[in-house]
């Protein structure tokens, strides 16, 4: 037989194509990913625009003398905005945009029932604003560092230890007890500065009952960060001290990894000192723009 003499048999293909199983059963996948944050170049104002709020653009040199001196060693630096006009404030909205990572705060103090900081397409630039009981917006910042002071700030973290080790535990647990008991003694131990202790909870059978008295121990704190990438990442304090809860969410929303980590803050939720150096010469490619 010549190669030529070889049939060639089109072979349908694809749904509705091939004869259904004996049981019904049809070959269902995953969801593939179809959403991606990324960085976008933000749509700088006119020239005419920026004539008229000059203490907009005095405003980012002040950012930039800011970012050109930031250690990563140092306290978060504050700059306040209460001084713009609500066109300065949009210039600067539009001008920094939103970056990757934000944070809520729920608290009772000082009037104050609600904090929010948002990143901006500057990693290490936040926007802070505090919100009262009535959503009314009592004050706005902007802040540099790594995280948010507040997310450091002793009034907003738990103080409290956790003690399992005498429980009673109910008929049916499987593996909530060893994991309090683990978080008992890292969470106690832990000093500022140490290594960061992570248990993954996503490679261990637990049952709705553990994570059940998982929560009732763990309670909840009052931080929420939610990191934006490719998926979404959710970092809660709980109510125990230097204890966290990180989950990791793809982008069709399900919960691919679960962990607890024993750390003053966990690191996804922080900018990197080559990202705060790295803003610094964004912000000096902006306003040489602006300029």
């Amino acid at each position: 037989m010549q190669q030529g003499d070889i049939p060639l048999i089109n072979m349908p293909a694809g749904p509705g194509t091939q004869d259904e199983s004996d049981d019904g059963l049809v070959l269902d996948y995953m969801p593939m990913p179809n959403d991606m944050s990324t960085y976008d170049i933000p749509v700088l104002p006119e020239a005419e625009q920026l004539e008229n709020c000059p203490e907009s653009l005095a405003l980012l040199d002040r950012l930039q003398q800011t970012l050109d001196n930031y250690q990563s060693d140092s306290e978060a630096q504050c700059l306040s905005l209460s001084k713009l006009s609500s066109q300065g404030i949009e210039l600067i909205n539009q001008i920094l945009g939103e970056g990757e990572v934000s944070l809520i705060c729920k608290t009772d103090k000082g009037g104050i029932a609600e904090i929010r900081a948002q990143e901006t397409v500057l990693a290490g630039v936040w926007r802070i604003k505090y919100l009262s009981a009535e959503a009314e917006q009592l004050d706005e910042t902007l802040e540099i560092a790594d995280v948010p002071s507040l997310a450091r700030h002793p009034n907003y973290l738990a103080a409290d230890e956790l003690a399992v080790e005498a429980a009673q535990w109910p008929e049916g647990i499987l593996n909530a007890p060893p994991v309090l008991i683990e978080l008992q003694h890292k969470s106690n131990a832990y000093q500022y500065g140490d290594e960061p202790h992570v248990i993954n909870l996503s490679l261990l059978p637990f049952s709705p009952g553990d994570h059940q008295l998982l929560d009732q121990y763990l309670g909840q704190g009052a931080l929420v960060f939610l990191s934006r990438g490719y998926g979404n990442c959710r970092i809660s304090s709980t109510g125990i001290k230097h204890t966290w809860r990180v989950q990791y969410f793809n982008s069709t929303d399900q919960l691919i990894l679960d962990t607890l980590e024993v750390v003053d803050i966990p690191a996804v939720a922080c900018a990197a000192p080559e990202d705060l150096a790295d803003s610094a010469e964004r912000l000096k490619e902006i306003r040489e723009v602006l300029i």
